[in-house]
C-alpha cells in the first residue's frame, strides 16, 4: 500500500519547489507578522489595508469585491479582515454614490498614518528577507508569470 504514493517522493523534500515555495511563504508571513505585530496589525490586515491605500490614489469607489479582487483574496476572509480594521479606526465603511446597495471603504487618518509606518517596516522586511536574491526583477517577472498562469485567483 505504501508503495503507491512513494513513487511521487523525490530524493529529498528541499528537491519540491512546492514544499520550499510553502516553507518560505511561512517564513516571510511570520515575519511580516512578528514585525507587525508593535502597530497592532497582522500581515493580512496590512495588505487589505495597504490595498486600500493604493486604490484610492485613483479616486475610484472602493468596496470589498475590489479590494478582494486587487489583493486576490477570498472575499468572506476580506469581508471578515475589513470589519475588524473598521473596529480599529483605521478605515470607514460608508454608503458609496455609484451603488447605494454596496458599502464603499476609505482610510481614516489614523489609518493613513498606520500604513505608513507599516510601509517603512515592511519594506525593511523585504530588503532584508529578499538581499541575497542577486535577480530580484527576474524573481518578480517569475512570480508574476506564476500568477497570470493561474490566473491569478483564489481557489
Amino acid at each position: 500500500m505504501k508503495e503507491e504514493y512513494v513513487k511521487y517522493w523525490l530524493e529529498t523534500p528541499e528537491e519540491s519547489a512546492g514544499f520550499l515555495f510553502w516553507q518560505v511563504t511561512n517564513l516571510w508571513h511570520r515575519k511580516m507578522n512578528m514585525a507587525l505585530k508593535e502597530l497592532d496589525l497582522t500581515h493580512v490586515q496590512f495588505s487589505l489595508l495597504s490595498g486600500i491605500a493604493w486604490l484610492e490614489r485613483f479616486d475610484e469607489d472602493i468596496n470589498q469585491v475590489k479590494l478582494a479582487k486587487h489583493a486576490k483574496t477570498n472575499i468572506m476572509m476580506t469581508s471578515k479582515v475589513i470589519r475588524t480594521l473598521e473596529k480599529k479606526d483605521l478605515i470607514l465603511r460608508e454608503e458609496c454614490e455609484s451603488d447605494t446597495r454596496a458599502k464603499c471603504l476609505s482610510l481614516t487618518d489614523e489609518g493613513r498614518q498606520r500604513i505608513e509606518k507599516a510601509l517603512t517596516i515592511v519594506e525593511g522586511i523585504h530588503e532584508e528577507f529578499f538581499k541575497d536574491i542577486s535577480g530580484k526583477p527576474e524573481f518578480i517577472e517569475n512570480l508574476n508569470r506564476i500568477l497570470q498562469s493561474n490566473n491569478g485567483e483564489m481557489v
